[in-house]
């Protein structure tokens, strides 16, 4: 608070507080008339300082000074990550896993036995041709006989030997009478014949006792080797001769003799 030495009491002047108080108490008229104008004669007397009105923030007894106490922040807690909810699907097609096909079993071909000794070195069918040279012989009497010749047609020598199973063709190409298996047969007395490449080697067929309708023309002659060893066939030599029946009932008869040069 200002001094009261300075001319301003409570920030106003001596003169404006004498003025106010004379209002106040109500005193004589002429006595504040007589403060008012001694009030003025002091300011002029000090006007030429500057008042300082200093205000001092008023603290009010016994109150408690205030110590703002911080709030503390939270931590926040971690949370779990949302698990996801597998959408439920109907019972799903599990597709056929496919199965690979067996592989296929191979089955090896059998080891032919091996050749016997007597057919060691023998002309197979693959070597040969046949042709039919002649039909001889009288129907009447039963039997006819076709001459037959082998050639061999590779370019190795092999040999012939024994008898081969003869076959009567018709034109078509059945068989028609047969001698059967038994008649290619080759024993260690027969003679052996070498066949030079284009050599050739004989033999004659006997057909007898047909008894059936005339077979289809024209007729061919058939060679089967023995042990296996092939197959010939003769084309036909015009309209062959055909055997007359001279036992009814009885199957036609086929045969042939060793094979000669």
């Amino acid at each position: 608070m200002s001094s009261p030495t300075s001319g301003v009491i409570g920030g106003l002047p001596h003169s404006a507080l004498g003025a106010w108080r004379c209002l106040g108490l109500s005193i004589g008229l002429a006595t504040c008339v007589a403060l008012v104008v001694a009030g003025c004669g002091s300011s002029a007397a000090t006007a030429g300082t500057s008042p300082t009105v200093t205000v001092a923030a008023a603290t009010p007894t016994g109150a408690a000074t205030a110590t703002a106490t911080p709030t503390p922040t939270p931590t926040p807690m971690p949370t779990a990550a949302p698990t996801a909810t597998p959408t439920p699907t109907s019972n799903p097609t599990v597709a056929p896993v496919p199965t690979k096909p067996p592989a296929p079993v191979v089955t090896p071909a059998p080891t032919p036995a091996p050749l016997p000794a007597l057919a060691i070195g023998l002309c197979t069918g693959a070597q040969l041709s046949l042709s039919i040279t002649a039909w001889v012989g009288d129907p009447g009497a039963g039997t006819v006989y076709a001459h037959v010749t082998a050639t061999n047609v590779s370019s190795a020598s092999c040999n012939m030997r024994g008898t081969s199973r003869a076959q009567i063709l018709d034109g078509g190409g059945s068989v028609i009478a047969d001698a059967g298996s038994g008649a290619a047969a080759v024993s260690s007395s027969d003679p052996v014949y070498t066949l030079a490449p284009n050599g050739t080697i004989n033999t004659i067929v006997q057909w007898g006792n047909w008894c059936g309708s005339a077979p289809a023309q024209n007729v061919k002659v058939g060679m089967v080797e023995p042990f296996g060893l092939g197959r010939i066939v003769a084309p036909a030599l015009g309209a062959g001769s055909v055997p007359t029946c001279y036992a009814s009932g009885s199957p036609t008869m086929v045969s042939s003799e060793a094979w000669l040069p």
